[in-house]
């Protein structure tokens, strides 16, 4: 945190209840928005991959019917 920030933050906390510090959160939520949330990044399917899985992705391709061709 800035510490400018961090210091204005610190003295609200000395000199306002805390009913006026939700209502200052309200003011600066309403004022700002919220931050939006992080997007959660999703897994590969290469990361998570098991022995099993690639078995059975190899048999259900490499193994099919119409493939032999």
């Amino acid at each position: 945190m800035n510490p400018k920030v961090l210091s204005i933050f610190n003295n609200a906390k000395i000199f306002l209840s805390q009913e006026e510090l939700k209502e200052l959160a309200l003011c600066i939520d309403k004022e700002f928005g919220k931050p939006a949330p992080k997007k959660v990044k999703k897994s590969n399917a290469l990361e998570n991959w098991t022995l099993e899985s690639v078995t059975e992705m190899l048999i259900a391709t490499q193994f099919n019917k119409k493939r032999r061709a």
